[in-house]
């Protein structure tokens, strides 16, 4: 069994393992994601028998640095393969905070590995929500959209959203991306920009789910809760402004 750092050629095995693990069929959207954290970060895999039998990512923003795509084939789990590639990735990381959204399975190894829980990060469908909404669309971010994600994610992470090939919908309080029919960051100074943004983005985009922080203004909209996760945090305290934040982007880049 060997550790070693991923590359460009592992994308299609990486991409099937993660899938495995977290039970997800979507191999070309795991392989997107995966090229994402190669071009802006780094990632990991244990190898057993030239096999790929777990992974694990992060991408370096700039006080920050963010874990996704940790994962064990399930007939290699509970043998600890994922503390001993989360203590390597880890070990690589130079940023004095780190941070993921933890699910159940992974929680408690985060718990033993000196990961703070700080809330949940919740996965709703809002394809029931009604009304037209007001917003106007673009493809670009613009600067004021970028600072006003910076401020509410706590860093710079201009770099990962502006390589996103989604529609960007926006009023005078915020924005959203649409991408495969999600909706995230959705950062809004205010629920009435939020709420036209989602009633806009549901009912001309097709936009079905939303990673919120914001349960209860979801649920007044119509939303319904689909799953959870845990946001944590080892390290410095993040500088962000939870209030802006009704959407996150993904749990793999936050």
């Amino acid at each position: 069994m060997i550790i070693r750092e991923a590359t460009y050629s592992d994308i299609q095995e990486m991409s099937a393992v993660w899938g495995e693990s977290m039970g997800s069929s979507n191999v070309e959207a795991n392989k997107e994601i995966f090229s994402i954290f190669l071009d802006l970060g780094k990632c990991i895999v244990v190898e057993e028998g030239e096999r790929i039998i777990s992974t694990a990512c992060y991408i370096p923003y700039y006080n920050l640095s963010w874990i996704g795509n940790v994962g064990v084939k399930p007939e290699y789990q509970r043998k600890g393969i994922g503390r001993k590639i989360m203590i390597e990735l880890l070990n690589d990381i130079k940023t004095r905070s780190i941070r993921l959204d933890a699910t159940n399975a992974g929680y408690k190894l985060y718990r033993d590995l000196g990961f703070e829980e700080e809330y949940k990060t919740v996965v709703y469908d809002i394809s029931q929500v009604r009304g037209e909404g007001k917003a106007k669309i673009t493809e670009k971010l613009e600067d004021w959209m970028l600072k006003l994600d910076k401020m509410a994610f706590g860093d710079d992470r201009s770099k990962l959203l502006s390589r996103i090939k989604g529609k960007i919908v926006y009023n005078e309080g915020g924005f959203g991306i649409v991408y495969r029919n999600v909706i995230g960051p959705l950062i809004a100074v205010n629920e009435l920009s939020a709420e036209e943004l989602i009633r806009y983005a549901v009912s001309n985009l097709g936009v079905r789910l939303i990673i919120t922080v914001n349960e209860e203004f979801i649920k007044s909209l119509g939303g319904e809760k689909v799953y959870e996760c845990v946001r944590m945090r080892k390290g410095d305290k993040i500088n962000e402004d939870k209030e802006l934040i009704y959407g996150i982007f993904r749990y793999s880049f936050g």
